[in-house]
């Protein structure tokens, strides 16, 4: 019987997906996120956007106390400075619902687009 390791390495990911690099060298959580990046750069390069930024930080601080934090896949802005979250799930779950409501609320001018 083979001995399991310890390491995260040699387990399978929860939801099947597997972490790979994209065209312009970032490295995301799937292939579907590496994909649409690679989509985002040619819409960058054609010059139908003005920036994407990749794992944008947004911090969840309510009343002075940090509850958490959430990580945004693409943020991108517009040519008219529009600024929108792009968010790739293959699987949405619990924890991700609860973030998007608290992002919803701490951030209401920003949407939220979710692409499956």
């Amino acid at each position: 019987m083979p001995i399991k390791s310890q390491h995260r390495f040699w387990q399978r990911s929860k939801y099947n997906s597997r972490s790979c690099q994209c065209n312009n060298g970032h490295y995301h959580h799937s292939r579907l996120e590496a994909g649409y990046c690679n989509m985002l750069h040619v819409l960058l390069k054609a010059g139908e956007l003005k920036d994407i930024k990749t794992q944008k930080r947004f911090d969840f601080d309510i009343n002075g106390e940090h509850i958490c934090s959430y990580y945004a896949d693409f943020y991108v802005t517009d040519i008219d400075g529009t600024e929108s979250v792009h968010e790739v799930k293959g699987c949405v779950t619990d924890v991700y619902m609860i973030k998007k409501k608290l992002f919803h609320a701490l951030y209401p001018s920003i949407p939220i687009h979710e692409i499956h």
